[in-house]
Parts: structure tokens; C-alpha cells; sequence
């Protein structure tokens, strides 16, 4: 194929006068256009950004590590896919970085040393793969790999999301409805009660209760609610609330079973591209553990890193580490026997990750019934205690 110039049309890639025309080409999820970014082409794509102060997620990685493999296997030089690459992707900091490293790159530094630079941006697993890759030449290779792991990463991450969403929405929706009733709907029926001067059952008593706080101290209740909300989010991000919520994630019950297994099929599927790129297996446990979001995890993971560096074998580290099932470390322990370790934690990743979609749908299959039961319980003892007393009325009058 001509560097500036080619048509390939296999349902992948598709590029076509680079020089004259502006062309696209894709590769699965990624897609670009191939142009020279000049004038009101470029002002498009800067007022479509995206404006974030948070670090770029796993799936912008992952598109923007899919698109520079594609760029380069199809020819175009390593400089000019990142400048193109810096100015067409959306997300504004991953924008900014790839802008960076494009610089850092033409002043003659390589692409692992620009990128180690922007550590937000680019962890160590990104760093550390695309060394090997540079130094292999083989580096639309590495970046394909970790768009993979990255790519695989954030699905987990999506299916979990999309799990918690459906009673996140329904909860939030029956908390709103019942504080509406409360402030609307029992204040007039508690008026027309106490002008009859009518006895509330129990029931009744407990609601107008609830309403006349719900009223009364709103002063107290909506900013101690709010408090407590930022007051959570702001502990989770503490190193004492990542302990608390590590264990937590792993202590309860189901729950825990679910972390477990996105904690096996991301150290699985990390590890094994690792080490399918060259990196030795104790550097390659660090970079994983390190990348891990779980600290009782990633605290595991390192001692079994400095236990592997002093000589020993990996799965007796794993098993004492009392995190991984007992499958994973017989697999882990016959890989390590026949050689074949990188290809047996990527089967471990294959079947965990089809088990986490299994437990996922199992646990919105037992939620969705639970909450229809729970809301139609508290519907019901609404509707009562504010009917009770009604019944009674034509007796008081």
C-alpha cells in the first residue's frame, strides 16, 4: 500500500487520497476522519469537545488507543496520527494530552517517555505497554492490545452501571412521589380528620407525623440529606473510604461473589497482556495491581509481586492471598507448568467475564421483583392510613 495514497475496502479500513481528500477509516469502535484539521473543520470539532474536569474514562482510552493502532498499520506516520488524533477526539483533557505527547514526540522523545508525563491521562499500564512496543516495532500491535483490556474494562464497568440503574431510578422516583403525597395530599386529609374530630388509627397517626416533619423541618432534613450525600462521595474518594468500600464491595453477600469476579476477569485479562507482550511476570503483577480500583486487591496483588521476586511461584501466592477461587489458582498453577500462563489467564478472563454478565442479569432478575414488593408495601400503607379514618367518618358525624 502507498503511504499517502491507497483504497483498501475489506469492511474495516478505508482510506483513499490522503493528500487530496479528506478520507475516513475505521476499525471496529474507533473511527476518524483523515483530513488535514485546518481552518473551519477544526473550530467543528473544538465547539463539539467535550468539556470535562474529570480524567478521561476507559472507553475514551480505548477509542483513542483503536484509532492510533489503525492510523499507523495503515500507514500514516506516528507524528501525524497524533496531532490529527490530538485535535479530533472529543474528551478535552485526552485532547490536551495527545496534543502534548505529539509535541514531546517531534522534539525527539519517544511516545512512552511523552506520555509518562501525564499521568492522569495515561497510567502505567499504557506507559509501560507501549515501551514494549516501540522497542519491538511493533506498536499498532500494543495499542490494539490495550484498547482490549480497556475496552473490556469498561463493559464490566457498563453492565454494572446499567445493574444499579433500573432501582437507582425507581428508588429516587418513589422517594420524590412519597414527599409529594407527604406535603400535598395529607395535609388536606388531616384537616378534614381533625375538624370532624375524628380518633386516627395507628396507622394514620404515623403518616401525619411523617408529613407535619417532612413540612415542618425542611430546614433540617433537605441540607442534612444533601450533607450527607456529598459528605459519602467525598469519603469514598479518602483512602479510609477506599478501604471501607474495598471490603464492603467484597464482604457482602452476592455482592461480594460479583466483585470477586470483576476482580478475576480484570487481573486476568491485565496480566495476560502483559505478559503476551514481554514484560516480565513480576513487573507485570506490579502494573496490574496497580491499576487495580480495589484496595484489598491491589494490596494482595503487591505481595504477591514481592514474593515472586524473591523466586517463587505465583500460585501458591495467589492461593494465600484468599481472594481468588480455588478454579483460578489450579488454572493459574498449570499455566505456570506448561508454559502457557498467558494463554490460561486469558481463559480465566473469557469465563469470569461470561459469569459476571450470568450474576448481573441474575441479580436485576431478583431486584426488579423485590422493589415492585417493597413500593407496593409502602403504597398500601399510605393509601390506608389516609383511608381508615374516612371509613369512619359517616359513624363520627
Amino acid at each position: 500500500m502507498a503511504k499517502n495514497a491507497g483504497d483498501q475496502d475489506d469492511g474495516q479500513v478505508r482510506l483513499s487520497g490522503l493528500n487530496d481528500e479528506p478520507a475516513v477509516a475505521s476499525r471496529g469502535s474507533a473511527s476518524f476522519d483523515v483530513g488535514d484539521g485546518s481552518g473551519g473543520e477544526e473550530s467543528t470539532f473544538v465547539l463539539n469537545r467535550q468539556i470535562s474536569l474529570l480524567p478521561p474514562n476507559n472507553m475514551d482510552r480505548a477509542v483513542f488507543c483503536r484509532s492510533l493502532s489503525t492510523m499507523i498499520e495503515v500507514g500514516i506516520p506516528l507524528l501525524r496520527s497524533l496531532k490529527m488524533l490530538g485535535k479530533r477526539t472529543d474528551h478535552a483533557k485526552l485532547a490536551q494530552a495527545i496534543s502534548a505527547v505529539a509535541d514531546s514526540v517531534e522534539e525527539g522523545q519517544s511516545v512512552a517517555e511523552a506520555m509518562k508525563k501525564h499521568e492522569r491521562v495515561f497510567s502505567p499500564l499504557v506507559v509501560t505497554i507501549i515501551k514494549v512496543g516501540e522497542v519491538g516495532g511493533i506498536l499498532e500491535g500494543s495499542l490494539a492490545r490495550l484498547a482490549d483490556i480497556m475496552e473490556s474494562k469498561a463493559n464490566i464497568r457498563r453492565k454494572v452501571r446499567a445493574a444499579t440503574m433500573y432501582p437507582s431510578v425507581v428508588l429516587s422516583v418513589a422517594f420524590a412521589v412519597i414527599v409529594v403525597i407527604l406535603i400535598k395530599a395529607v395535609p388536606m386529609f388531616a384537616e378534614i380528620y381533625s375538624e370532624a374530630d375524628a380518633d386516627l388509627p395507628v396507622p394514620t397517626q404515623i403518616v401525619t407525623a411523617m408529613s407535619d416533619f417532612v413540612i415542618g423541618w425542611f430546614w433540617v432534613w433537605i441540607p442534612a440529606l444533601a450533607g450527607s450525600i456529598f459528605a459519602y462521595l467525598y469519603f469514598i474518594t479518602t483512602p479510609p473510604g477506599q478501604e471501607f468500600t474495598s471490603t464492603m464491595g467484597l464482604r457482602i453477600p452476592y455482592i461480594g461473589g460479583i466483585t470477586r469476579k470483576i476482580a478475576v476477569a480484570r487481573f486476568s485479562r491485565t496480566l495476560s497482556s502483559l505478559l503476551e507482550a514481554g514484560i516480565p511476570l513480576s513487573e507485570s503483577i506490579g502494573i496490574t495491581a496497580d491499576t487495580n480500583e480495589n484496595t484489598i486487591v491491589r494490596r494482595a496483588l503487591f505481595k504477591v509481586q514481592h514474593n515472586v521476586e524473591e523466586g517463587r511461584k505465583m500460585s501458591p501466592q495467589i492461593a494465600s492471598a484468599r481472594i481468588f477461587p480455588n478454579l483460578v489458582v489450579d488454572m493459574i498453577s498449570i499455566g505456570e507448568e506448561t508454559g502457557t500462563l498467558d494463554r490460561m489467564l486469558d481463559k480465566i478472563a473469557d469465563i469470569y467475564d461470561a459469569d459476571v454478565d450470568a450474576s448481573l442479569d441474575g441479580i436485576q432478575s431478583i431486584i426488579e421483583p423485590l422493589l415492585i414488593v417493597l413500593l407496593g408495601v409502602v403504597v398500601i400503607f399510605i393509601a390506608l392510613a389516609v383511608m381508615l379514618p374516612y371509613f369512619n367518618l359517616g359513624d363520627v358525624i
